[in-house]
C-alpha cells in the first residue's frame, strides 16, 4: 500500500492486514551535483516502491525523508506497525529521533543497471521476509 489517495480509501479494510511501515531516507549532501540527487532520488524511491510491490498487502509505503546537514529528523512512525523500517543508502549517516526502526540499505554503486536494481530488490525483500519470520 503506498501513500496516495486511492490507496488510502481502502485504508480502514485494509488496516489490520497491514503491519509494516517502510519509510526511504535521503540524506542531501551539499557537495553532490543536483542531477547525482534526482538519480539516487529516484532510485531510493524506486527501490523502495517494488519491496512494497512484491509484499503488497502488509506493507504501508511512505513517503520520501530528506535529512539535510547534520541535525536528527524528528520522524516517528504511527502507532499500530509492529514492523518500522527504515530504507537508506549504505553510507548515509542519518539519525532519526524518537523510534528505533530497523534499517535497509542501498548500495550507490551502478543506480543505471537495471540488473542490479532487481538484484536490490530481491534481496531486501527476502530482508524484510526474514525480518517477519523472527518475529
Amino acid at each position: 500500500m503506498q501513500w496516495n489517495i486511492q490507496e488510502m480509501e481502502k485504508w480502514e479494510e485494509l488496516q489490520p492486514f497491514v503491519d509494516t511501515a517502510l519509510l526511504p531516507l535521503y540524506l542531501y549532501r551539499p557537495d553532490t551535483k543536483l542531477v547525482d540527487h534526482v538519480m539516487r532520488t529516484s532510485y531510493l524511491l524506486n527501490v523502495a516502491a517494488s519491496i512494497e510491490q512484491k509484499l503488497k498487502g502488509r506493507v504501508l509505503l511512505f513517503p520520501l525523508c530528506y535529512q539535510f546537514g547534520h541535525e536528527p529528523i524528528p520522524q516517528q512512525f504511527p502507532e499500530g506497525f509492529q514492523h518500522c523500517i527504515l530504507l537508506q543508502f549504505s553510507g548515509d549517516d542519518i539519525k532519526l529521533l524518537g523510534q528505533e526502526a530497523r534499517r535497509l540499505t542501498v548500495g550507490d554503486e551502478d543506480l543505471d543497471s537495471p540488473l542490479r536494481f532487481e538484484v536490490t530488490v530481491d534481496i531486501l525483500t527476502q530482508e524484510v521476509i526474514r525480518m517477519w519470520q523472527e518475529k
